[in-house]
């Protein structure tokens, strides 16, 4: 079986992990009572959300994947919406609620998608508050990636640092989390796409393609 490795911020059982991304929490000042709910598109909103006293968890919360609802969950929530994995399914979610006061939206510093535009056209209220910031680990270079490797990414920002470090070999297989992910190769062979976005689902296909081919 050809070895799998995840690039990401986080590992996953049964696959090597390359760190390639590091998180920086931020504290701006958040007057969260002023606001119908919260949107979360990552677990990391929710490691942010630890730095402040106030009991968000009896906000309303759009979360963007199941993966980050449970999270949510897990941290105490109880009113949570669900979206498809996808950010830009949330104006979707929000649609129905534009009349019912202002949203604020936890998010990293770079994002790669426009729905926060399009819900606002839409009628929605939506603030920004930039909780978290990724950068590339710098000590992730370190790592000896076979020439059969199957990658698997999970942001655009994994494919950016990593590429900064590694080559991607023609004899590489590419799995990618999701089509923002996937759309951000450039100069790539083919790139699976996992039928759902979330770590799980990538590694799955990322295994089944190491255990039913060979890249030469």
């Amino acid at each position: 079986m050809r070895p799998v490795y995840l690039i990401s911020k986080t590992p996953y059982a049964g696959v090597i992990h390359i760190p390639i991304l590091t998180i920086s929490f931020l504290n701006p000042a958040i007057d969260f009572a002023q606001y119908e709910g919260i949107i979360l598109t990552s677990k990391q909103a929710l490691v942010a959300l630890e730095n402040y006293t106030f009991a968000w968890e009896n906000l309303q919360c759009i979360c963007v994947s199941e993966s980050t609802a449970e999270a949510a969950r897990q941290a105490g929530a109880v009113h949570i919406e669900v979206g498809n994995g996808y950010a830009k399914s949330i104006p979707d979610v929000l649609r129905s609620k534009k009349r019912f006061g202002k949203w604020l939206y936890l998010r990293p510093k770079v994002i790669a998608s426009e729905w926060v535009e399009k819900a606002r056209e839409e009628g929605v209220v939506i603030d920004e508050a930039v909780v978290y910031e990724t950068t590339c680990n710098q000590d992730a270079k370190a790592f000896s990636i076979s020439e059969d490797a199957v990658l698997v990414f999970t942001s655009p920002s994994s494919i950016e640092c990593f590429c900064a470090s590694y080559s991607i070999l023609p004899s590489n297989s590419i799995v990618a989390i999701g089509k923002t992910t996937q759309n951000a190769f450039k100069n790539a062979k083919e790139v699976f796409v996992s039928p759902e976005a979330s770590v799980a689902s990538a590694v799955q296909l990322a295994q089944e393609i190491a255990q039913n081919s060979s890249p030469f």
